[in-house]
């Protein structure tokens, strides 16, 4: 027989929400194991001691970990959904009667705390992480994201035209005449001005455009910027086949993560056009430990990034980074030339010395130059050397000594198994914030405002990984078990003695 389900709404209810909530769902987790407390703290300051009592500021916290636990991305919805989603409602400690707060709030208190507080913020976390021992220095990975900014392409203009002051009328009249004089001694003519003649050549017309089309150059940061978006980066790479992407607004974060855990140790957040190795030294710093090695992609791999390394102590496999110039197939690389310490000058492939030359030109480079009459008797000075040279010429860094040593540890089975690895940590953490926490693309405008949402982005994914370890069964029946393993012994000892 089938069943006609009939709704009548009642007039009162027998209800508690907690009771609606599962046991074992996250948000239960999250409010069991985290406390949030110490949010009223960070933002203590920022507000008065005199009026109307604010929405408590753990409460509007927890609204925001909502947000980007579940990926929702406009705070409008996310306030709406909350006023209809009993777990939310009992995460921020409201009851079924009682109106939840507007999306208002939300920006308000971010406009309020400012970035600094959020930073604050994924400090705590990432404590609560380091005392739990999800973080052990060991081995650190290190990479960068772009993330979309929040402006469209068609608002990006000229700078020229934000730069300069709009003329009153007076002025332009003014400027106008200063630009061309006239001479008092002759009449002004004034010509008609013909219409140009309509060319039936269609063709040339559309060639020129194309021409004009190809000889555009592309958009640069330091000609253009967006009007809506000001503080983002025009970005543009180069494809296969000599051709360019389009070029897209974008903001960068920045960031490190422990091996152990997945544990996000260091963020930070700039315009898309700043480059990757110019952080290293800045996320290392702010390590919540000390770090022992250090793994990231060839961007990183330069001279002052190996430097710094060695002397704090800490080993890096990171592939050098060769700028520019291509290997040309036949020709003698570079690498080919063996440097000889004790006698400093290089050994060519054919064993003639190339001894150290005049003071370079270049800063931190020292010149090595070979003999005139070696290139001119040598089989191998049509692959070595250029149409119009005569002697090869080799420059060295002074910190090549650094560069090295990472090159020699490169090759060892712990450095290749550590770079196979770096796709599961860094790539995969970067993967995670973007399909799952909405970090695809910028909510807000300005570089202060995408900072509070990479911050909080990071925060959550380093909830997850506490809430999974505090959360995890088998901690507690490994202490059981050695419990278990410790009784059992002393009723051992206890019966030998007997």
């Amino acid at each position: 027989m089938m069943g006609i389900k009939s709704f009548q709404e009642k007039m009162f209810y027998n209800f508690r929400l907690s009771e609606r909530i599962p046991e074992d769902h996250f948000l239960r987790k999250v409010g069991q194991i985290i406390d949030i407390g110490f949010v009223r703290t960070l933002v203590s300051d920022k507000y008065s001691h005199t009026g109307q009592p604010s929405i408590d500021p753990e409460v509007l916290f927890k609204m925001m970990l909502i947000g980007y636990f579940y990926g929702i991305t406009s705070e409008r919805r996310l306030a709406e959904d909350i006023s209809m989603n009993m777990g939310y409602m009992w995460f921020i400690g409201y009851d079924l009667d009682e109106p939840t707060p507007n999306h208002s709030v939300l920006s308000k208190a971010r406009s309020r705390y400012g970035k600094k507080i959020f930073e604050q913020f994924f400090q705590k976390i990432l404590e609560q992480c380091v005392k739990a021992g999800l973080v052990k220095g060991e081995k650190v990975y290190m990479d960068s994201t772009y993330i979309q900014a929040n402006a469209a392409i068609n608002s990006i203009v000229p700078r020229q035209d934000a730069v300069e002051i709009p003329l009153s009328s007076k002025e332009y009249v003014e400027k106008v005449f200063a630009e061309n004089p006239v001479e008092n001694d002759k009449p002004v003519e004034i010509k008609e001005q013909k219409p140009p003649e309509k060319s039936n050549n269609t063709k040339s017309n559309e060639t020129e455009e194309n021409k004009l089309k190809k000889n555009r150059h592309p958009l640069s940061n330091k000609t253009h910027f967006s009007k809506t978006d000001p503080e983002c980066s025009i970005v543009s790479h180069a494809r296969p086949m000599a051709t360019m992407a389009p070029a897209k607004l974008t903001y960068k974060e920045h960031f490190t993560v422990d091996e152990h855990k997945r544990v996000i140790t260091a963020v930070k957040v700039t315009p898309g056009a700043i480059a990757d190795e110019a952080l290293l030294s800045t996320l290392i710093k702010e390590q919540p430990c000390s770090v022992k090695e250090v793994c990231a992609d060839t961007k990183y791999g330069t001279y002052d990034n190996y430097k710094y390394l060695y002397t704090q102590g800490i080993t890096p496999t990171i592939p050098p980074w060769i700028p520019g110039g291509t290997i040309i197939p036949g020709h003698i690389n570079k690498r080919e030339y063996v440097y000889d310490s004790k006698t400093d000058t290089y050994i060519c492939p054919s064993g003639k010395k190339l001894i150290l030359g005049k003071e370079s030109l270049t800063p931190n480079f020292t010149k090595y130059l070979s003999q005139k009459e070696d290139c001119r008797n040598c089989n191998l000075s049509a692959k070595c050397l250029g149409k119009n040279s005569v002697r090869k010429t080799i420059y060295r860094h002074n910190d090549n000594v650094f560069r090295e040593r990472a090159m020699e540890h490169l090759l060892t089975d712990d450095a290749r198994k550590t770079m196979s690895q770096r796709k599961i940590y860094a790539e995969w953490v970067n993967a995670e914030s973007k399909t799952k926490h909405g970090l695809r693309r910028a909510m807000f405008r300005g570089l202060e405002q995408v900072t509070i949402q990479v911050m909080m982005t990071a925060s959550v994914q380093n909830l997850k990984r506490l809430i999974a370890q505090m959360s995890a069964p088998t901690t507690i029946f490994k202490e059981l078990y050695t419990n278990f393993c410790y009784f059992m012994s002393f009723l051992l000892k206890q019966s030998a003695f007997a």
